[in-house]
């Protein structure tokens, strides 16, 4: 953005320790009340991703997204009683008010709690009625009022797409309530975004530093309906100038540039004043074109799922292949 007397200002650093509050001129938009985002199916195993929805500039805010549902959480005590509990009652809540959402967005997690898969008529109806997107802000306005917004574009899944991936997944016969704790507990652990301390200024998860989740501290954790899908890359960056990063790039020049092309922020920060407490906010680090998925980086290599991105399936983070990514 321009500063008032009309030179650019991105050789200026705006010094926190110095500036009680950034010029205007520092500040940034909120996101476009424009078509950005649009779900898809990356492939059976990986599930959904997002993708854009047209032309995203670098370092534009691409969404602004209230949670679906927040419980406290801590990573190193994840088995935790009384977290587990909260966040049992939490997911429940979530399923028990926006049941088709919730079973269309994260099929895995409602076919535990014995939900199966909808039939391909009603999940298109979901996926795209605008509903995914109820809780993107516009403006100020939006987040959890029901009403679609305009920066979700719907969905590009097909009905052959969208049944070889649920065909997959298994529908729990007889549900126990120790079942339901454990699978509350994988989908907090798998798909979860811890709300950084107060007077973190809004911490963010800037490619390859994981504000995801910390392990030493107990604090509230928030689900989104889009920005939970954000899936994982491992890909370094262009700019890297490590031996992988060299290789990686190799006989890959055609298209957009290796390695995740969006951040995030949860809360507001000086530059980015507008994102409310717990709202994630999603922005692009660099130019990214209509149709590309959006990734980031979450910073876990040690386990969980396999990592389905394109390094790892190419076998070129340390020649194991995965990156076993939480």
């Amino acid at each position: 953005m321009a500063n008032p007397s009309g030179e650019s200002a991105k050789h200026e650093v705006f010094d926190a320790s110095k500036q009680a509050k950034p010029p205007p001129h520092f500040l940034r938009s909120p996101p476009l009340a424009l078509p950005a985002v649009r779900i898809g199916l990356v492939s059976p195993e990986v599930g959904y991703g997002l993708f854009a929805a047209r032309d995203l500039a670098p370092d534009e805010f691409v969404f602004h997204e209230a949670p679906l549902l927040t419980a406290p959480f801590n990573e190193k005590f994840a088995a935790d009683r009384a977290l587990v509990l909260s966040q049992t009652a939490a997911c429940r809540a979530a399923l028990a008010a926006h049941r088709d959402l919730v079973a269309v967005a994260y099929p895995a997690l409602a076919a535990r709690l014995g939900v199966p898969p909808l039939p391909w008529e009603e999940a298109r109806r979901v996926l795209e009625g605008g509903g995914l997107g109820m809780n993107l802000v516009v403006g100020g306005s939006g987040g959890g009022d029901g009403r679609a917004t305009t920066q979700f574009a719907g969905a590009s899944v097909k009905q052959a797409e969208y049944e070889a991936y649920t065909a997959g997944i298994k529908v729990s016969a007889s549900v126990s309530e120790a079942d339901v704790r454990q699978a509350c507990l994988d989908f907090f652990k798998h798909y979860a975004f811890q709300v950084p301390p107060k007077g973190s200024g809004g911490a963010a998860g800037v490619g390859g530093v994981s504000a995801l989740m910390n392990a030493a501290s107990t604090r509230e954790a928030c689900i989104y309906l889009l920005g939970s899908l954000i899936n994982h890359c491992c890909t370094p960056p262009a700019s890297a100038s490590s031996s992988s990063a060299s290789l990686v790039m190799k006989g890959k020049n055609k298209g957009p540039p290796p390695g995740p092309n969006c951040s995030w922020r949860i809360g507001p920060s000086g530059l980015a004043h507008f994102v409310r407490p717990r709202h994630i906010c999603v922005q692009a680090r660099r130019a990214i074109r209509e149709g590309e998925q959006l990734t980031w980086d979450y910073g876990k290599r040690e386990k969980g799922f396999d990592c389905q991105c394109d390094t790892c399936r190419d076998g070129l983070i340390g020649g194991l292949g995965s990156c076993h990514v939480l």
